[in-house]
């Protein structure tokens, strides 16, 4: 199986983080907090739709998926969420319904129980929010673990993964689109450079930063080598 572009779920990873940062600064501005809010909700639950539409046929992704999807059926945080995007999406409902202002103890928004979602979460909207986001990145988090070289070309194009399987750096060239060879300088030492000339050739995860801000970690990636000629 060839590498596979995730930039569609990293851009709704960043899109839902948009969003939620957004949240944080509206003031006393309740419009502009439920119309923030609306475009969280929705680019959140995207966040798994262009997950699976990704890596649906991936050998190994059915299992993965289903233990992530139970984990998110039995957490009520993600529940609430699965229900609001739902009114919100279908009828135009939205759950933000008030909150606690003064100029002493600042803003706190509150969603409000309505007859079709009567369980919603208690205490602060953006915490709420960022609690739903947080189980998100841990689950696209660990898709970069479970699948890296399918989807992240920093773990793809390596001499492991492709001895793995069978194959070599002139495979990797034209994979890339590049001509075989492309970029042999007739050093054999300079094949880890090649695999890094590649490599850089390449995005890779766009969201790195978001998992260091939320998970305080990064994906896996191959080490920097030091200047070719030094070693």
């Amino acid at each position: 199986m060839g590498h596979r572009s995730f930039s569609l779920v990293d851009h709704k990873v960043a899109e839902a983080e948009f969003f939620l940062e957004h949240l944080r600064g509206c003031g006393f501005n309740i419009f502009a907090f439920r119309c923030f809010c609306s475009g969280f909700v929705s680019s959140a639950r995207s966040i798994t739709f262009s997950l699976q539409a990704v890596l649906a046929d991936a050998s190994g992704f059915p299992d993965w998926y289903s233990r992530h999807q139970g984990r998110l059926r039995s957490d009520p945080t993600a529940r609430f969420f699965h229900e609001f995007r739902t009114v919100n999406q279908h009828i135009g409902d939205n759950l933000v319904g008030g909150g606690v202002f003064g100029r002493d103890i600042g803003h706190r928004y509150l969603f409000t129980p309505t007859q079709e979602i009567p369980n919603v979460p208690d205490g602060d909207a953006v915490e709420a929010c960022s609690v739903y986001f947080t189980a998100l990145l841990e689950i696209v988090y660990d898709c970069y673990l479970s699948f890296g070289p399918i989807i992240d070309a920093k773990q793809r194009y390596t001499a492991e993964h492709f001895q793995s399987l069978g194959m070599s750096i002139e495979d990797a060239e034209e994979e890339l689109g590049y001509p075989r060879g492309w970029t042999d300088i007739g050093d054999p030492r300079a094949t880890p450079y090649r695999w890094q000339v590649l490599r850089d050739q390449q995005a890779g995860c766009e969201i790195d930063h978001i998992f260091e801000k939320y998970l305080g970690r990064v994906t896996p990636r191959p080490g920097r080598l030091p200047p070719y000629g030094e070693t």
